[in-house]
């Protein structure tokens, strides 16, 4: 596909706070992508921004308005990547600013799908609209373009046209000619302002669904997580109770069967003692002070070893958990050694790939093609399924459990003798609308589900 012709200007517009804070010649602009010249205000930080191609009377024919992010040095992020003048190449129409309807690049209007995620919707308040402050940047020209000036051609009037040797008939001939032309040139040019009018109240309406969309994806990933941790501190809490009931029966046991013991003790020597009542009394009071010693001797020897038992247990969850956190550390650097062997055994070749314009693109189940960054292959292929979770928002576990419903939309209660429910129930299309445990079950056991939480809180 041949390149779109290159306008006799170009410039990139950067945007804080709802208004443009940079002007940059697109030479300026690439000398920052080539790492060159950092911009330190926009240290750390994700920046719109727009191309504007413009004509030789300073009228806009073009613009993409896109993101750049910037890392903390204030140097362009060098995964960024985004063709801005090939995507104008196969742009849509938008407002007229002056030399007719511009070519038009942004999130709502975007030609290539995997690079809408880079771009963003201007605004088209009244009082801040990013077209106008556009516009306004470039009639003021500080970018000191070099315009030629040009004057239009002088009509003649319409009494210079007529020549004075016309009969009255041929007077009103042309006349009425003239009438006509004029009559058929403002009814088009008013039906293209309607044409451009609806296109623009059309761009509006695009860039305030886009909003709208944006706000109710991040109040469904707000939802999300509340009811994500409101699941997991209910499930904490019904362990931490299954817990105290299992380690309250272990000591009830131990009670009792120690209970027993000093009954079966106390029995023993109340036996002795009634068989050597007949005795004498000094002997019915040393075997009285034996009793009370072994009694007290046996009860300590008991404690002692369940105290031993105890200490011995905790020191053994002690190194256990300790190993535990061993391990897990020697698996995240094994993962990152993988990951850095899958870097650089392919780096150069992707590299240059991605330097040519070439995308990596895969699709995952509820996101459809995704763009995959050279640095994010590794994580990609050590795990797919947890890839595909972070991009769309939700748990690993979240996303295996959606996948299973989008595979199988079935009911997956199971009754008390084990029997699952395998009711159809309706899909649901996104991994951030599906909340397991309820999501994946039918209206009847849905509302069963909803009973237990409300009788597990009172």
């Amino acid at each position: 596909m041949p390149h779109p012709t290159v306008p006799p200007f170009e410039a990139v517009f950067l945007f804080g706070r709802e208004r443009i804070t940079r002007e940059l010649l697109y030479t300026e602009f690439e000398a920052i992508l080539d790492g060159f010249i950092p911009i330190p205000d926009f240290a750390g930080a994700s920046v719109k921004a727009a191309y504007v191609q413009i004509g030789p009377t300073l009228a806009v024919t073009g613009l993409v308005f896109f993101l750049v992010s910037f890392d903390e040095q204030g140097m362009v992020d060098r995964r960024w990547n985004v063709p801005l003048q090939q995507l104008l190449g196969s742009a849509g129409t938008g407002p007229d600013m002056g030399a007719g309807a511009v070519r038009l690049v942004c999130y709502s209007q975007c030609p290539v799908a995997w690079h809408q995620k880079n771009l963003w919707d201007p605004s088209m308040q009244v009082g801040n609209n990013s077209f106008i402050a556009i516009r306004d940047a470039i009639k003021t020209n500080r970018l000191g373009f070099v315009v030629k000036s040009t004057k239009p051609p002088v009509e003649r009037s319409s009494r210079e046209a007529i020549a004075p040797h016309h009969s009255k008939e041929d007077v009103a001939r042309e006349q009425a000619a003239l009438e006509q032309r004029l009559h058929d040139y403002y009814s088009a040019e008013l039906a293209k302002q309607v044409e451009q009018l609806t296109k623009e109240q059309s761009l509006h309406i695009a860039t305030l669904m886009s909003q709208k969309q944006a706000r109710l994806h991040s109040l469904q990933q707000e939802h999300q997580q509340r009811v994500l941790a409101y699941q997991q501190k209910l499930q904490q809490l019904m362990q931490g109770n299954q817990d105290l009931s299992d380690r309250n029966k272990i000591l009830k046991d131990m009670l009792d069967t120690q209970a027993a013991k000093v009954e079966g003790m106390r029995e023993y020597f109340a036996h002795k003692l009634k068989a050597a009542q007949q005795g004498e009394s000094s002997q019915l009071q040393l075997m009285q002070e034996n009793f009370a010693l072994e009694l007290d001797a046996k009860i300590r020897a008991a404690t002692a070893e369940l105290r031993e038992m105890l200490d011995m247990r905790e020191v053994e969850l002690f190194y256990r958990h300790q190993n535990e956190s061993t391990l897990k550390e020697e698996i995240v650097q094994l993962k990152q050694d993988n990951q850095q062997l899958l870097k650089n055994s392919g780096d150069q070749l992707l590299g240059r790939l991605v330097k040519a314009g070439v995308n990596l693109v895969t699709f995952l189940p509820g996101l459809g093609e995704v763009a995959i960054p050279l640095d994010d292959i590794g994580v990609y292929l050590e795990d797919p399924s947890a890839y595909a979770a972070r991009k769309a928002g939700v748990s690993e576990s979240v996303y295996l459990a959606w996948l299973a419903h989008h595979q199988l939309p079935c009911c997956n209660a199971v009754d008390a003798r084990g029997k699952a429910c395998n009711r159809g129930i309706p899909i649901i299309e996104t991994p951030l609308e599906f909340h397991p445990g309820e999501s994946d079950r039918c209206a009847q056991h849905q509302s069963v589900a909803l009973g237990l939480v409300a009788d597990s809180r009172r």
